[in-house]
């Protein structure tokens, strides 16, 4: 069986905000690039996420201003993998930390975040052998 990588899957269009911008910011970034979520960089270096999910966990239900700092409402430390990873082993990750997003590093530098929405495009997806048993069983109906 062939091992799919992370490196096949991820997202390479990753949309960033710095961690010192405000909350205002990030919310029109997500809006304006369709996303909910941005990794926060310090200079090169990913620290942090923000999502949908900060925002009314800790930005509306706490009625914090639209000048709040990123770096105060997202989640941290960030949770990363190297490209080479195996998808089986990204979807172990995200399931035991309970996220949705993972980013994916190559030789140190972000270079693309997986969803778990990718890995509905995988389980979509037939094997050769599944579409042959599948063309096999239906002929002898």
């Amino acid at each position: 069986m062939k091992i799919m990588h992370v490196v096949k899957e991820m997202m390479r269009d990753v949309v960033k905000i710095g961690s010192q911008q405000t909350v205002l910011e990030a919310a029109k970034l997500m809006r304006d690039c369709d996303r909910s979520s941005l990794v926060v960089m310090e200079g090169n270096i990913a620290v942090g996420i923000v999502t949908e999910k900060d925002f009314i966990t800790r930005v509306a239900a706490e009625n914090l201003p639209c000048t709040t700092i990123v770096s105060q409402v997202m989640s941290s430390p960030l949770k990363t993998v190297d490209a080479s990873t195996p998808l089986k082993e990204a979807a172990r990750i995200m399931c035991e930390y309970k996220i949705r997003r993972l980013p994916v590093v190559e030789r140190g530098a972000l270079a693309g975040i997986i969803v778990a929405s990718d890995f509905l495009t995988q389980l979509s997806k037939k094997t050769l052998t599944e579409e042959i048993w599948g063309a096999l069983t239906s002929s002898t109906l």
